[in-house]
């Protein structure tokens, strides 16, 4: 508890009223004004504990994010009993943001659950941290503000913003939109390859459609890639390179883990400090969102990344690698 801005300007006020008391001979017109002063504050004081008194609040799991896109944290407020009104939110992060060191919402709740969200400005890549979170109380009066610290760890308390995504052309297969995202390598497109047919499923989009073999056969046959969408996805990601190198290589590994995402395949990631698999019964995604968010040049002599088939695709597709 402590006073407002507005509250801080009311107390020199209180003050200059007191010392007009002492000093003027019209005590009994400044005694009637330091009286009403004091209930005031008193009231303001008591309401203000009594609003926020009983609230209880909790951040939701904040979702990572591509650099260069806002990013929404939720909060819910449980307010039991009576009305609260003007309930706030608020979130530090460290350093300050474009200068504004606190982000806050407002909600009034009726009674129960309420949810606020609040909106985060693009943050550049990197994994970003809650030094505070609070729910915060100035009703009635403005002349003070109460808070109470909200639970802010894990993936409650931190701000996730992944490379942004290579851009692909619209309308196009899975297959298709993965040899164009590591193409986008310089090279490294070459690892998707067909690797055979086989007879057409329901839900086997028609550009996957092998129409000559199915003139001959007489079915509908559709083609497999190796290394694409349907099999499965596996890439090396060495960071012995320069930094442009590396910004590239994890924009491409960002889009390929969305893609693969989207698709609900699985996808294997060899990298220093990161050799894991991730999908459905496998590692969560935001485990790897969280590696690219967080990743960094090494130097040219530094440890390799796991040891891998030579088939497999790897970025970047140069490696400055000594």
């Amino acid at each position: 508890m402590r006073p407002t801005r507005f509250g801080f300007k009311g107390l020199l006020f209180y003050l200059a009223m007191s010392g007009a008391f002492l000093a003027s001979p019209y005590s009994n017109l400044f005694f009637l004004l330091i009286a009403f002063l004091t209930l005031h504050w008193a009231l303001g004081l008591f309401w203000t504990l009594r609003n926020l008194s009983g609230v209880s609040a909790e951040l939701a799991p904040i979702e990572p994010a591509p650099a260069g896109a806002g990013q929404l944290v939720r909060a819910r407020l449980h307010a039991p009993r009576r009305a609260r009104f003007e309930l706030a939110v608020e979130l530090e992060l460290e350093p300050a943001l474009d200068g504004r060191r606190r982000l806050r919402a407002r909600a009034d709740v009726a009674h129960g659950d309420v949810e606020v969200a609040i909106g985060v400005p693009p943050l550049p890549r990197g994994i970003h941290r809650l030094s505070r979170a609070c729910v915060a109380s100035s009703y009635p009066f403005g002349l003070f503000v109460a808070r109470r610290p909200i639970a802010a760890d894990g993936a409650n308390g931190e701000l996730v913003v992944f490379p942004a995504p290579v851009e692909t052309a619209a309308a196009r297969s899975g297959a298709d939109a993965l040899s164009e995202i590591l193409g986008q390598g310089g090279g490294a497109a070459g690892a998707v390859q067909p690797a055979g047919l086989r007879d057409h499923r329901d839900g086997d989009e028609p550009r996957a459609v092998h129409w000559r073999a199915s003139a001959r056969r007489g079915a509908l046959v559709v083609k497999e890639w190796e290394g694409g969408v349907g099999q499965g996805l596996e890439l090396v990601l060495d960071r012995r390179c320069d930094s442009e190198a590396l910004e590239q290589a994890l924009s491409i590994v960002s889009a390929v883990a969305l893609l693969a995402r989207e698709s609900k395949e699985v996808l294997a990631v060899h990298s220093q400090g990161l050799d894991a698999t991730f999908g459905a019964e496998q590692r969560p995604w935001r485990e790897l969102l969280r590696f690219l968010a967080g990743a960094e040049v090494l130097d040219t002599l530094g440890p390799a990344p796991p040891p891998v088939s030579p088939a497999v695709t790897r970025l970047p597709a140069v490696s400055r690698a000594g």
